[in-house]
C-alpha cells in the first residue's frame, strides 16, 4: 500500500469519508458486495494518493472505481450503469467522460486490479468461523452464524472508514482480526485450531489489529504517515 499522506492527496482525506460513506449507500441500492465495495475504496484511495484531482472531478474518479471494481467483482446483472451512477449524483458529468477515465485508470494500474482486500480474505475464512466446540446444546448454530456475519459486516465496514487500517495491516491479517473480533463479540473464544490452520495466523499475530478493532478509538502509530492516528 501506498502513503496515503502525500502532497497530491492530503486535501482528498478531509472528505474521504463522504466518499466512502457515498459508496456504501450504492453498493446497499445496488446489493453490491464487500468484495465489491471494499475493491473500489482501494482502487479510489490509490488513484487519488498519486493525482492531484480537482474537488469538481472526485466523484466522477469514485463513479469509475466502483465501476472498474463491479466489472471484475460482479456478474453482469448487477453491474451499475454508467447512465445509473450518473443519476445518483444529479447527471453531473458526460457519459464519455466516465469512459475516458476509466481508460485512463486501467492504464494508471497496467490493467491489473486484482488486489485482494480484507473482505476477500474474510469471505475464504468464513469456512472456519465456527468450530465444534463452539457449538453447545443451548445454541442454535444458525442463529449463532448469522450474529457473527452481522458483526464481521460491521467490522468490514469500520475498516474502510479510517484507511490507517489498510495502512497498518496487511489484508490477511485485518480480515483474521475481525474474525477474531468477531468471535469474542459472541462470547467465544477469539481463535481456534481450525482457523490457525486456515490462517496460518496464531492468536498473538492478531491480538493488536483485534484489540484496536474492539477499542474503535484505539491510537496507533502508522509508520508511512509519520503521525499518530485515531482508529
Amino acid at each position: 500500500m501506498r502513503n496515503f499522506m502525500t502532497k497530491n492527496s492530503v486535501f482528498y482525506f478531509t472528505y474521504r469519508g463522504h466518499l466512502v460513506e457515498y459508496l456504501k449507500r450504492i453498493c446497499i441500492e445496488r446489493n453490491l458486495t464487500h468484495c465489491c465495495l471494499h475493491l473500489a475504496v482501494y482502487l479510489l484511495d490509490i488513484f487519488m494518493d498519486n493525482h492531484s484531482i480537482i474537488p469538481e472531478r472526485v466523484l466522477l474518479v469514485t463513479n469509475v472505481c466502483l465501476l472498474i471494481a463491479a466489472k471484475f467483482e460482479e456478474n453482469n446483472v448487477t453491474i451499475p450503469k454508467i447512465s445509473e451512477l450518473n443519476a445518483a449524483i444529479n447527471n453531473r458529468y458526460p457519459i464519455k467522460e466516465y469512459k475516458n477515465l476509466e481508460i485512463v485508470m486501467l492504464q494508471f494500474f497496467h490493467w491489473y486490479i486484482m488486489f485482494p482486500t480484507a473482505a476477500h480474505y474474510i469471505y475464504y475464512y468464513m469456512q472456519s468461523v465456527i468450530s465444534l466446540d463452539d457449538i453447545e446444546d443451548n445454541k442454535n448454530i444458525r442463529t449463532l452464524f448469522f450474529n457473527l456475519h452481522d458483526c464481521i459486516t460491521d467490522y468490514l465496514d469500520q475498516i474502510i472508514e479510517n484507511v490507517h487500517y489498510m495502512q497498518c495491516y496487511p489484508p490477511s491479517k485485518l480480515a483474521a482480526a475481525i474474525i477474531a473480533a468477531s468471535r469474542m463479540d459472541m462470547g467465544l473464544s477469539g481463535w481456534t485450531e481450525e482457523l490457525q490452520n486456515l490462517t496460518d495466523y496464531k492468536m498473538e499475530d492478531v491480538q493488536a489489529p483485534t484489540f484496536v478493532l474492539k477499542t474503535k478509538h484505539a491510537f496507533v502509530h502508522c509508520q508511512k504517515c509519520k503521525i499518530e492516528n485515531i482508529m
